[in-house]
């Protein structure tokens, strides 16, 4: 346990408090993509903002999860927007689900001690993936890695470096999109969100 603790010390370093997300959530992340036929490993970073939930006007009903949108930061290789689309889809922030298990360790997100899940892939998809308990019964994606067999990509590395939570931050309503690629990479192992795979050379503006 000693060792995986300081495995994941070299993974996530100490992360610092994003400005901003009074409300909601700002979740700062570095991408690294391989392309099949391309020797080196592009970098970039994009920023998901969790929006807080919505209010709704009758008084039993409850209120509505707020929707999540991403956006790139720089320095490095800017992804596109379509790129952006979908590394969304690899992203978390959601509560705990039947494919999440809590380990017995954890690591500082931000001055928070957060609680590591990690995410139980389906065997036929070569990645695993780490979640943090950033709240209470809200989880964030901190590190996720894969390797593809097929298409244009050859493997993709996301990593947790920046963390802001607003007062009524919460799921947002399509945070478990993880899970649901885990699931198309198991039919259609080649493809980064389950769709045609596409060229990714014109998805990397520099």
């Amino acid at each position: 346990m000693r060792l995986f603790s300081s495995l994941l010390t070299l993974v996530f370093p100490v992360l610092p408090l994003l400005a901003g997300g009074a409300d909601g959530a700002s979740l700062d992340y570095r991408l690294k993509v391989r392309l099949r036929d391309a020797p080196a490993m592009v970098e970039s970073s994009f920023r998901v903002v969790a929006m807080p939930p919505l209010a709704t006007r009758g008084r039993v009903q409850r209120p509505r999860m707020g929707s999540w949108r991403i956006e790139p930061l720089g320095p490095g290789t800017a992804p596109s927007p379509a790129l952006l689309a979908r590394v969304l889809r690899l992203c978390y922030f959601s509560g705990p689900g039947v494919e999440t298990v809590p380990l017995a360790t954890g690591m500082k997100f931000a001055g928070r001690w957060c609680r590591l899940w990690q995410v139980q892939t389906p065997r036929e998809v070569g990645a695993y993936a780490y979640l943090a308990e950033v709240a209470p019964g809200l989880l964030a994606l901190a590190y996720l890695s894969a390797s593809l067999p097929e298409g244009d990509i050859r493997s993709v590395e996301i990593h947790l470096s920046g963390l802001s939570l607003g007062r009524r931050a919460a799921p947002a309503e399509e945070g478990a999109a993880l899970l649901k690629t885990l699931q198309h990479w198991a039919g259609q192992p080649g493809s980064l969100d389950g769709g045609p795979s596409g060229r990714l050379e014109k998805e990397l503006v520099p």
